[in-house]
């Protein structure tokens, strides 16, 4: 009879272990991987892509300065479009962007608050607005004649 009463005990005792065992098993597995997953320095990087075209026209710009900046690194990350107008800044950790657009003939134009999320492609379309001419130069004989 002690013979069973042991044995009985043991049943009992592994009933009462076996699931606190198998909670810390997945413990030690899912710990690490679940904050691997977490970790901004390991995450995979996103991109920005897009087109810049201008208002008046419809047609793509090339030549612009895409100015990339964030909290999330210091400095700038920057691009400049194609023949097309396109753009692309891959490599750039998740965060909240400001994205500046820059050619000598348009207005500058910034969106900011853009989110971009790790490991995802966010494309960005943008119009900029021509500037206007500039003057033509004043005509030497009208300056002569307002001289004398």
């Amino acid at each position: 009879m002690d013979t069973s009463l042991a044995s009985l005990t043991e049943v009992s005792m592994m009933k009462l272990i076996a699931p606190y065992l198998l909670c810390m098993l997945v413990m030690l597995v899912a710990v690490p991987v679940l904050s691997r997953a977490e970790s901004p320095e390991r995450a995979p990087p996103g991109v920005f892509i897009g087109t810049v075209i201008g208002v008046k026209s419809g047609e793509p710009v090339p030549d612009v300065a895409v100015i990339a900046t964030s909290p999330s690194f210091s400095g700038e990350r920057g691009a400049v479009t194609d023949e097309q107008g396109r753009y692309r800044l891959p490599m750039l950790p998740a965060g909240t962007y400001t994205l500046r657009f820059e050619h000598p003939d348009f207005n500058t134009y910034s969106r900011s608050d853009i989110l971009l999320r790790a490991n995802r492609t966010v494309r960005v379309k943008v119009e900029l607005l021509e500037l206007p001419p500039p003057p033509p130069p004043p005509d030497p004989a009208i300056v002569k004649q307002t001289r004398k």
